[in-house]
């Protein structure tokens, strides 16, 4: 099955720790749509990524297309916490020739909402991470690059968090 990763999935050490199989597609943009990190994380209370819808369709998400093996779809669920912060939804997305792409994605649940929090430093580096390592457009990396953030002061949870990113 196909799935959009927009957040912190970009980044290919997050994903195939939470789903083995994951192989990429394809890079793909979401018209009218924009980036926001405005879900709140039931896990540490900060927040995390999450597309609203703008109808502006001169604004975009882009993202990575993933292959996943369908038994292992409950386990991204359970990791992005589906029907606990994130719903599902099944949009049609475009690549860089226009060829759409149908694809499952998570979208937060309204009631998880906090436009006054920001991601931690680790969570902003694994977003524009994976925007790197699957080569987005420059102008939308810049843009990421551009987000606001906090320094998480659980080391703890940093440390861990950043052995994912360098590959430990």
């Amino acid at each position: 099955m196909l799935i959009f990763a927009y957040g912190s999935n970009m980044n290919l050490n997050r994903l195939t720790q939470r789903v083995p199989s994951a192989v990429k597609v394809c890079n793909v943009f979401l018209p009218g749509y924009k980036l926001v990190c405005n879900k709140v994380s039931k896990k540490d209370g900060s927040a995390k990524a999450n597309i609203v819808k703008t109808d502006n369709l001169g604004e975009l998400v882009w993202g990575v297309l993933f292959y996943i093996n369908s038994n292992e779809k409950p386990l991204l669920d359970k990791a992005e916490g589906l029907g606990m912060g994130y719903n599902e939804d099944t949009l049609t997305f475009s690549d860089e020739t226009n060829n759409p792409y149908v694809a499952q994605v998570y979208i937060a649940d309204s009631k998880t909402i906090d436009n006054n929090l920001l991601p931690f430093d680790w969570y902003k580096d694994f977003i524009v991470s994976g925007a790197i390592q699957n080569k987005l457009p420059v102008e939308y990396i810049s843009q990421l690059k551009s987000m606001g953030f906090v320094h998480d002061h659980d080391e703890k949870r940093r440390t861990e968090n950043y052995a994912i990113l360098s590959g430990k």
